[in-house]
């Protein structure tokens, strides 16, 4: 079982304590042809470590992560074991398929990186398998996961439309039949139902170690402030800045307005509806004004729908798009972040 503290000799396996906080999930940088820019990946990784998050995430998001290749995702993985090596924050790779297969598969490559990276803090997250439709397919699919994974997995409660939620009762079986590698929880089942689901998971916190908050963070203040939630699993790397100031917030005991004004900023900058919308909308803007990437280029389902949650398409067809802002909204933009950079220097 996890020790309080990291032991040294395993220095390269988080430990509980690593498993906290914000863990903004990466955008996938692209070079004009759409290729992967890794360089890109690990300009972005450093920056999130330089931000003060404890984690980042990479392979893991309605960013169209299933237009990758399986090569291309191996290079991904890769390059930001890489970045992070003998930096003090903690990488989550995904490890997901559309079965129970691909997703072993995934996460060996990912253990096979890990192995080459001894000084970088690695764990997984993963979501349900797509072609799961029952309780008991997710507990054999992550059952078969404990088998292959050598580090601790954040569990994400919600895979795809068709998959179901993952019971309260699974979750805390599997933390217990396997308490080196399972007890973290980014909690996104629908709506209301995730605070629920907080206050149910807290009663077993001799399995569950960590809850993290999804969504975009919408109910985080209240569930931080309420439920026991521990940390924030969002594809808004953007503002890593910001996610960073509030986590230190929080972990000097604040829970009132000063907690609600970091989380406040939080929300001003991810709710801007009349911009370019989507994980890979006027997002981007921000990452190419830090100097993180080079463009505003984005793979794109052919037949994609949009939406805040991310971009969804039904098959493995891909077009490139380009981000287009106004002068107005550029204006605008510019000005949210000097808003976010100048009140994240005064906390």
């Amino acid at each position: 079982m996890f020790l309080a503290g990291c032991v040294a000799l395993l220095a390269a396996v988080p430990c509980a304590a690593d498993i906290r906080g914000p863990f903004p999930i990466m955008s996938t940088p692209y070079f004009e042809d759409g290729s992967i820019d890794c360089e890109g990946l690990k300009r972005e990784a450093r920056f999130v470590d330089r931000s003060d998050c404890p984690g980042c995430i990479w392979g893991q998001s309605n960013d169209a992560i299933d237009l990758l290749t399986r090569d291309e995702k191996r290079a991904g993985f890769e390059a930001c074991a890489e970045a992070v090596e003998g930096l003090k924050i903690t990488l989550a790779l995904g490890a997901n398929g559309t079965n129970t297969a691909e997703m072993l598969e995934v996460a060996a490559d990912i253990e096979r990186v890990a192995a080459r990276h001894p000084r970088a803090k690695i764990a997984m997250i993963s979501r349900p398998p797509d072609d799961v439709r029952s309780q008991e397919d997710v507990e054999r699919a992550w059952e078969a996961l404990a088998s292959v994974a050598k580090r601790p997995v954040i569990f994400q409660t919600y895979g795809t439309s068709n998959t179901p939620t993952p019971s309260v009762e699974l979750l805390v079986r599997l933390a217990g039949r396997h308490p080196d590698i399972y007890g973290y929880i980014k909690e996104e089942a629908a709506g209301y139902g995730a605070v629920e689901r907080m206050f149910e998971e807290n009663k077993h916190r001799h399995a569950i170690k960590t809850l993290m908050a999804g969504w975009g963070g919408w109910q985080m203040l209240m569930q931080m402030r309420q439920c026991g939630c521990e940390g924030l699993v969002t594809e808004r790397c953007a503002y890593a800045p910001i996610l960073g100031a509030l986590w230190r917030d929080f972990e000097r005991g604040e829970r009132g307005v000063r907690l609600a004004e970091s989380f406040a900023m939080f929300r001003l900058l991810t709710d801007q509806r009349n911009f370019p919308g989507g994980l890979r909308g006027y997002h981007l803007y921000l990452l190419e004004k830090e100097g993180v990437f080079r463009n505003r280029i984005s793979r794109q389902y052919k037949n994609a729908v949009v939406k805040d949650a991310g971009s969804f398409g039904t098959r493995r067809e891909w077009k490139l798009e380009d981000v287009k802002l106004t002068d107005l909204q550029i204006k605008e933009l510019d000005l949210l972040y000097k808003d976010m950079m100048d009140f994240v220097e005064k906390r």
